[in-house]
């Protein structure tokens, strides 16, 4: 009996507790659909700066840094940590001229219709290129 009625009131402050979702947790759960892989994203907009692998690009940029910096050495928690906050907006990082480079390009890559999913993006070039594994 007591079983019975831990279950009830367990499954009754779950169906409580599920409904307690503002409309930012509803939009987070709905699944999105992209129009290109990622494969396709990275390389149509990635890999001019980044490289083909990743693994950067040296030539200068207009403020006479790298055009891209390497991307094959991070880690997969730092890609996508760097990916989202580039989507938001840089609210993690500071706001060099990198990262409001990344960020244009970013806009520009979303307005192209290539938008992206962070994570998957960072999952593609870690288990693609990634050479410290």
């Amino acid at each position: 009996m007591k079983k019975t009625v831990l279950s009830i009131m367990a499954a009754a402050l779950v169906v409580m507790i599920s409904g307690c979702t503002d409309d930012n947790t509803q939009a987070l759960k709905e699944k999105v659909t992209y129009t290109y892989t990622t494969s396709e994203v990275y390389q149509q907009m990635c890999a001019n700066c980044h490289g083909q692998k990743a693994q950067g690009n040296a030539e200068p940029n207009k403020h006479g840094k790298p055009k891209g910096p390497p991307l094959n050495t991070l880690k997969l928690y730092e890609l996508k940590l760097a990916l989202t906050d580039i989507k938001d907006g840089g609210l993690n990082q500071s706001s060099g001229t990198d990262h409001e480079v990344m960020g244009h390009n970013n806009k520009a890559i979303v307005k192209k219709g290539m938008d992206y999913d962070t994570d998957a993006m960072a999952e593609y070039i870690y288990n693609n290129f990634n050479v410290a594994q």
